[in-house]
């Protein structure tokens, strides 16, 4: 059988191969986990463009490329409704500005995470907030084709490894901007929509949204809430909060990011935005509880988008100062070694119990964290 990689650490499963296929001979399939590229070697014409595309095939590039680095601070209403301090926002309504589209991560209508398209402060806002599973991309590469054809500005906005992949495959262009996420490593779709299901057996509706850290609660706690059909939600308890555990506990990341060749200082967009962990000790007088972006502006493009983003407190600082709170940007996330374990119960016992050996769900984890709670008096 053909295939792109010897190993799955060799594959982020982008689908850029397959967005550049000219003969339609790659799909992306599941391996019950992650999905990765299939090669059809019946269609296949050997044009070598997908290899092209392919970043694990190029030397990596660790030199850090910021020219220019903020803590960045939004309106509290903007705050609220994201991650952490609205530079995701800010950057989205000054291409919202240029009459343009934005590109970013949002449940569609069965809480799959997928990549959806905005040209609008509404159809971007399913995008804000954290969501920490690997999107799927499928169709998104021809959507921003189309709109840089037809002159239409496009922001994506995505995993580093997903701007790469963008950039390869739809080429360089003065309306194309990227923005990368500083990145864990996002947890499989798999166990996500296994958890969705426990979730709605457990509380008889169903879902339509989740929030990964509700901010009513805490900007640094990971505080979920489940919203239902009905408009009834769900609090943080053992059970809501079991798949940021699993996702932080690295029980279900990819082989990909456990070997992530952009957990660096070299960034992909033209700019990065991420969480400023540790802004209450370089500025304290930004930290109200409420969120803090970090921005580093990393081409003349980055530069250009930012100085048309506005409203918000911008306070200069450097990518050191980022990257001392940000351990992702100097090494990639560890594999648990109870990840093939919880796999192999999801898999063979479902969910359920797999959640109830590795996490509060379980009597275990939670002695686990008493014992630690303990030792730390």
């Amino acid at each position: 059988m053909m295939t792109l990689f010897e190993k799955k650490e060799q594959c982020c499963g982008c689908g850029a191969c397959a967005a550049v296929c000219p003969a339609g001979a790659i799909t992306l399939v599941s391996d019950g986990r992650f999905s990765y590229p299939r090669i059809d070697e019946a269609k296949c014409v050997g044009c070598g463009k997908c290899a092209a595309v392919c970043a694990f095939k190029l030397p990596k590039d660790e030199t850090p490329n910021c020219l220019a680095a903020y803590a960045v601070k939004a309106p509290k209403a903007v705050r609220t409704a994201s991650a952490s301090g609205g530079a995701f926002t800010l950057l989205s309504d000054a291409v919202f500005a240029m009459g343009g589209a934005v590109y970013g991560a949002a449940f569609d209508d069965t809480m799959r995470v997928v990549h959806a398209r905005a040209r609008d402060a509404a159809g971007r806002d399913r995008m804000r907030g954290s969501k920490y599973v690997r999107s799927d991309t499928a169709g998104v590469y021809a959507q921003i084709k189309a709109d840089l054809a037809a002159g239409i500005p496009v922001l994506f906005t995505g995993t580093p490894c997903q701007v790469s992949a963008v950039k390869a495959a739809c080429g360089e262009n003065d309306l194309l901007y990227t923005v990368d996420l500083i990145c864990h490593g996002p947890a499989s779709p798999e166990i996500w929509r296994r958890f969705v299901l426990l979730l709605e057996e457990k509380y008889g509706n169903r879902v339509t949204d989740f929030s990964f850290r509700n901010k009513a609660v805490s900007w640094r706690e990971y505080s979920p809430e489940v919203t239902f059909a009905d408009g009834g939600t769900a609090g943080a308890n053992d059970l809501t909060g079991s798949f940021t555990e699993v996702f932080r506990y690295e029980l279900c990341l990819a082989p990909s990011c456990a070997a992530c060749r952009y957990a660096s200082c070299h960034r992909e967009g033209d700019v990065t935005i991420g969480d400023f962990w540790g802004v209450e000790k370089v500025f304290p007088e930004l930290d109200d509880g409420a969120g803090v972006s970090a921005v580093m502006v990393n081409t003349d493009k980055g530069k250009k988008l930012w100085k048309t983003a506005a409203g918000a407190e911008v306070v200069p600082c450097s990518w050191e100062q980022i990257a001392a709170g940000q351990a992702n940007m100097k090494k990639s996330a560890v594999p648990s070694p109870d990840s093939e374990n919880f796999y192999r119960l999801c898999e063979e016992k479902g969910i359920k119990k797999a959640l109830a050996a590795y996490t509060r769900t379980g009597w275990k984890r939670r002695t686990k964290d008493v014992v630690k709670g303990l030792l730390r008096r």
